[in-house]
């Protein structure tokens, strides 16, 4: 029923489309998503309780999970609060994944003018997408599933955080997953009982089986993975379901909500402030705003912030946890010092290698494909709206210049049908905020040439530079001062140079011959000084196009006391304090081998065991003493 309405309104309303007519309907039809279908805004299901057991802050991936698994408990009452708005049938459309940067759906935040990299932004300013909205960041992101690599994981338990080893992580990942994954069905690496639906997108282009074939041809294997192993090539696994994004929130809270009286959910709802007793430490609720009032609303046992990597470290800040020195510009009294934002990490990509064919017809994004056709495969699932952003196939390399782990890939090398001009200009562009005389000069006269293209998108893994974040002020509604110092450590240049050559390898297999696919020859304005076959072109041009991998973390790093980053401890409670809780990529203490989506929803499964079993069992004295002073706190 989902999908008849809109099937109603395009395929009675338009005949055959072109790639750009089409994307520029979709894209108007997704920014008017709000007025068309918003049935997704649950505010109704709150009823002005103001007292729950548990308080979560975020309907991102984590808080959601959290949300489904807590409130199994008929006893506890539980509220989650988000910030924006449900979703609209139309963003759910995968291909319209290039736009959502651009939508509501967004936060919006940019980074602050970096030195060593964005040359190629406006202002020298990345953009920093995050999602805001029931579902979080699954509602924009690529939907690309993958967990990493084992040792990604023992890496966190060898810093000092005792449970959370591949090996105490990985039934997690399980137990969210239902996986329908053709040729893997009876794999014991995935999950066939959880919520989350993983598979690949049900559409390939012959282009996409070209470049697996053509990386299998230079010495990789084809393998999953998400498997026993992750060197090698694959074509990517999703998020989706039947060919639809599924989000965080339709899959772990919608099923469930009507039926759990004991749930409540309340969109369009931004916490402001957690309220935490000074002389306890103790937190016991929030503030929030909701349609221009301010509310607060008390939680019995634990407030639980799973808002992201950039917002969960806002909150606390604005609540007085983090650097005392930091909050004294602000007035802020400290309630906890604590290195929240000292920890950032964010795995950036480069955009620029866009490969020109020497034949039309077999990339995703062409007229032949977009056709009424196209509109009606999607009704069942089917067909090349089901492929998120033109992205298709995935290849997990370990360098010459990797310092990982044997068996550690160090960059992923993602294959997308198309390049930047395939969306008309109108998203991936504007989403990166690339400077318009770099794309005038380099990419726009690939919007008149008939020959297709794809993009090899070169992700770092493991960058050894680390960034921060700070307060811009002490306006709860003013976006955070970000710096993510991409490229602060040459060696990552150097990384990222060895990937681009894989991809330019991959490029001359003998599969993809065929098509004679040749490095766009425009050079990069910034860097016309250098011919493009010099290695300095390509470093100048990572520091120019590379931008977010949506790969954030570590802005409230997990570690145990004496840790002088960590922020929370393994069992996620932030240091000092009761009743507070943190659990979503923000806790992330290394750099990991995947995206941060499934990390997510791991972290918020393995969140909600720890949780049920300090409450639950009484395996920990201070939930009880901690229950005990808050009543004592609201009797009073």
């Amino acid at each position: 029923m989902r999908r008849l309405w809109l099937a109603a309104i395009l395929v009675g309303t338009f005949g055959v489309l072109t790639a750009n007519g089409l994307f520029l309907l979709l894209k108007t039809l997704a920014h008017a998503g709000r007025y068309i279908n918003d049935h997704y805004d649950v505010g109704s299901s709150y009823r002005q309780v103001q007292e729950y057991d548990f308080v979560i802050v975020g309907a991102g991936a984590a808080g959601c999970v959290l949300a489904n698994r807590l409130s199994e408990n008929a006893q506890w009452k539980v509220l989650l609060l988000e910030a924006g708005p449900g979703e609209n049938e139309l963003q759910n459309i995968p291909i319209l994944t290039t736009f959502l940067q651009n939508s509501q759906y967004n936060w919006g935040d940019i980074a602050e003018q970096q030195n060593t990299s964005c040359y190629g932004m406006i202002d020298q300013r990345c953009s920093l997408p995050h999602g805001k909205g029931l579902g979080g960041s699954t509602l924009i992101d690529y939907m690309l599933y993958g967990r990493g690599n084992p040792d990604d994981y023992d890496r966190w338990a060898g810093q000092g955080n005792p449970g959370w080893s591949h090996a105490d992580v990985f039934p997690y990942f399980l137990k969210s997953e239902r996986a329908d994954l053709r040729g893997l069905e009876n794999s014991s690496y995935h999950g066939t009982d959880g919520e989350l639906h993983v598979e690949f997108p049900p559409f390939r282009t012959n282009l996409a089986r070209t470049f697996v074939a053509g990386a299998r041809e230079t010495g990789q294997r084809k393998l999953d993975y998400n498997g026993k192993s992750q060197l090698g090539v694959s074509y990517v696994q999703t998020t989706g379901r039947s060919g639809m994004r599924q989000t965080a929130y339709r899959a772990f809270v919608e099923p469930v909500l009507h039926t759990r009286p004991n749930l409540h959910v309340q969109s369009y709802s931004q916490v402001l402030k957690l309220l935490i007793n000074a002389d306890t430490k103790t937190a016991y609720g929030v503030s929030y705003a909701r349609h221009f009032r301010n509310y607060e609303v008390r939680a019995r046992r634990e407030v639980i912030v799973a808002a992201g990597n950039l917002n969960s470290a806002q909150l606390l800040l604005l609540s007085g946890i983090g650097p005392q020195a930091h909050l004294r510009n602000f007035h802020l009294p400290t309630v906890s010092d604590l290195p929240v934002g000292q920890s950032f990490v964010d795995s950036p990509v480069f955009n620029g290698l866009t490969f020109v064919l020497n034949e039309t017809g077999q990339a995703l994004l062409t007229d032949s494909r977009f056709q009424l056709r196209s509109l009606g495969d999607y009704f069942r699932g089917q067909g090349p709206l089901t492929v998120p952003g033109g992205v298709e196939a995935i290849s997990f390399v370990r360098t010459s210049n990797a310092t990982t782990a044997p068996g550690v890939p160090d960059v992923a090398i993602v294959f997308s049908t198309g390049s930047l001009v395939s969306d008309g200009g109108l998203g991936l562009r504007k989403g990166k905020r690339i400077k318009a005389a770099i794309y005038d000069k380099v990419y726009r006269p690939l919007e008149t040439l008939r020959n297709d293209q794809w993009t090899a998108s070169v992700v770092l893994l493991h960058p050894e530079s680390r960034g921060h974040l700070k307060l811009r002020n002490a306006n709860p509604y003013s976006a955070l001062k970000v710096y993510p110092s991409y490229f602060a450590a040459e060696r990552d240049v150097e990384t990222m140079l060895a990937g681009i050559k894989e991809a330019v390898r991959i490029s001359k297999s003998p599969a993809m011959r065929r098509y004679d696919a040749r490095v766009l020859g425009i050079p990069l304005p910034n860097c016309d000084q250098w011919e493009l076959r010099e290695d300095d072109y390509w470093r100048c041009a990572i520091r120019t196009l590379s931008s977010t991998a949506y790969q954030q973390m570590g802005s409230c790093r997990m570690g145990p006391p004496g840790d002088p980053l960590a922020v929370v401890d393994p069992d996620l409670r932030v240091h000092g304090l009761q009743g507070l809780r943190v659990a979503d990529v923000s806790v992330v203490p290394t750099t990991i081998s995947a995206q941060s989506a499934a990390i997510d929803y791991m972290i918020g499964e393995r969140a909600a065991d720890i949780i049920k079993g300090q409450w639950q069992q009484g395996t920990d004295a201070q939930p009880q003493e901690q229950l005990q002073e808050q009543q004592h706190q609201q009797q009073q």
